[in-house]
């Protein structure tokens, strides 16, 4: 069944274009601008063990997102599931760019810069202005369902602490407030266009993905790997400070995620913003 609400939080449907914005996520990026807006968040692993914020923006559109940075494979693969939205970089190697121009993705490559931070970490984007740009439809169905109760927390195991390593970042998330506060490597997000205050999130979903070399070296010379968001693995949701565990499945990049419990019936998420955290193996 389709969802009858919006496809990325289970709240009313919006005509509204979606964006992504490739985000820097080092201590040099820290704290970011326009983060808490996101409808998603995904959390990407990159060279370096290192990581990378992809927010998604639909129910509303922030006028500063900061620092954006380049794009990677594993961005060309996922954003197809969301139709033809869609996506702020800074660049990309030369295997990269041919990637995300053979995809069904509108790309903006160009920003301003802040005066107030070093370069690199410094490029900004008015994701508002850019709302307003012509031919940039709204959301397909990426597969996430939504209850605001499900009979299924009743048994599920208690869990409102909790990390996940992503690379060779930890993630951790605290319930408190009927919401999830995500921390990277113990320093709180916070979202500096909102006043410096936490960035939430209604739901963690960590999906187990398989790690594979995209091959192709960074100029300092780190082998650069790909996030397989298409085949199938384990996944564990934590909605309502609960944990349920079981499998993710997606057959193609432009078809939707399918999320089932460890019984095999339709996961289904709390409304609300969701944190997705692509976990290697």
């Amino acid at each position: 069944m389709k969802p009858s609400g919006n496809p990325l939080t289970g709240g009313a449907k919006t005509g509204n274009p979606v964006i992504a914005v490739k985000l820097e996520n080092t201590r040099a990026a820290m704290p970011q601008y326009g983060l808490s807006p996101a409808d998603l968040v995904f959390v990407e692993q990159v060279e370096g063990n290192l990581t990378r914020l992809m927010p998604i923006y639909q129910t509303s559109f922030p006028k500063r997102v900061e620092p954006v940075r380049s794009a990677r494979s594993t961005d060309a693969d996922i954003l197809p599931a969301f139709g033809h939205p869609a996506l702020v970089y800074s660049g990309a190697a030369s295997q990269i760019r041919k990637k995300l121009s053979k995809a069904p993705i509108r790309l903006f490559g160009s920003g301003s810069r802040d005066s107030g931070r070093q370069a690199p970490h410094n490029l900004y984007v008015d994701v508002a202005k850019l709302s307003h740009r012509p031919g940039l439809p709204s959301s397909k169905d990426i597969g996430l369902r939504f209850a605001a109760s499900d009979a299924r927390l009743q048994r599920a195991l208690a869990d409102p602490s909790f990390t996940v390593r992503v690379g060779a970042d930890r993630f951790s998330f605290s319930y408190k407030g009927n919401r999830y506060l995500p921390t990277w490597n113990g320093r709180p997000y916070k979202d500096v266009g909102a006043g410096g205050k936490p960035v939430t999130a209604s739901n963690v979903l960590t999906l187990d993905v398989h790690q594979v070399s995209d091959h192709y070296k960074d100029p300092a010379g780190n082998p650069v790997d790909k996030s397989l968001t298409t085949g199938s693995g384990k996944l564990t949701l934590h909605r309502n400070g609960k944990k349920l565990v079981g499998t993710w499945h997606r057959s193609a990049t432009n078809k939707p995620f399918v999320l089932k419990d460890s019984h095999g019936k339709q996961l289904e998420l709390a409304p609300g913003k969701t944190w997705i955290l692509l976990r290697g193996r």
